[in-house]
């Protein structure tokens, strides 16, 4: 029997909690409470629960979303520490999926929380989609089998509005979003889910993360880390940059107030978001082509 924290919902509790959002909803009190019904009645599914994932999930319980699925098959260990929530001395060896759904479902105990300890797989994708209304793609950066079995089960299933990944880049983040009509993950990384991963693999992966080179360090000191100590190198402020991104457009999408007069719709892939917190830059980037695009 899979694990499901069963939320109580007090109707005053969740109005109270949730009333200092509402001035950015809607121009009256009607759009406005219009808009957070649909966060409350909405089911986020966020694959993958480390450092942005699993803030992520947290975040949207504080937002008022009410049913949230969660998926991540690794423990905590102490390299997590420096930036992931819910990674303490206290969780190491714990699920992440576990430790987050405890979290999210634990802030006002009216969330309900879906658990996928064995975080996502060809077995389980479609079952893990089922009813989520955004789904968030924040797995790790190696796992190429998994991340194409969710992106097929979306393709799948008409509910879901669309696919959202931020990752971290160095100071900054890359933010995609994927539709049913866009171009699939499959078409954008060109390499079969049981590729080995080789150096030059890894090398291919990184490039379809990173739209756009990092001024510091050298690209060699990166690969270094990615290929012969096989980790993702990720600087404690980071994560809480591609978190904001990836929270804000999940808010957008959900009330419907990603388009225009209210917010600038993100293009799907292969076009990227991309801001560095270093330079202080912010692009829209075709991953096709590398090359900014004016808006």
């Amino acid at each position: 029997m899979r694990e499901k924290f069963i939320g109580t919902y007090d109707d005053d509790v969740y109005w109270q909690r949730v009333d200092r959002s509402q001035a950015w909803l809607g121009e009256t009190d009607e759009e406005q409470h219009a808009a957070q019904l649909k966060l409350r009645g909405a089911t986020v599914g966020i694959a993958g629960c480390g450092g942005i994932g699993g803030a992520v999930a947290v975040r949207l319980a504080r937002l008022g979303v009410l049913n949230l699925k969660v998926a991540d098959p690794d423990a905590f260990d102490w390299t997590n520490i420096n930036r992931q929530l819910g990674a303490t001395r206290h969780t190491v060896g714990r699920n992440k999926a576990q430790v987050v759904a405890e979290l999210a479902h634990d802030l006002a105990g009216d969330v309900t929380v879906e658990v996928f300890e064995e975080g996502i797989t060809p077995e389980n994708a479609e079952e893990f989609v089922a009813g989520c209304d955004v789904v968030l793609d924040q797995m790790d950066f190696y796992l190429i089998r998994a991340r194409y079995a969710l992106h097929r089960a979306f393709r799948k299933d008409p509910r879901p509005l669309c696919v959202l990944s931020a990752w971290c880049v160095g100071w900054g983040t890359s933010v995609y979003k994927y539709t049913h009509d866009s171009e699939p993950i499959e078409e954008r990384y060109g390499l079969p889910e049981d590729a080995e991963l080789t150096p030059e693999v890894i090398k291919e992966l990184m490039e379809k993360f990173v739209p756009k080179a990092w001024r510091f360090p050298s690209v060699e000191v990166i690969e270094d880390w990615l290929i012969n100590k096989r980790k993702v190198p990720l600087f404690a402020g980071t994560p809480p940059i591609a978190e904001a991104h990836a929270v804000q457009r999940t808010a957008l999408v959900l009330t419907g107030l990603e388009r225009e007069p209210y917010a600038t719709v993100l293009p799907p892939s292969p076009m990227s978001f991309f801001y560095d917190g270093s330079t202080l830059e912010a692009e829209l980037i075709d991953t096709s082509t590398g090359k900014r695009v004016d808006t």
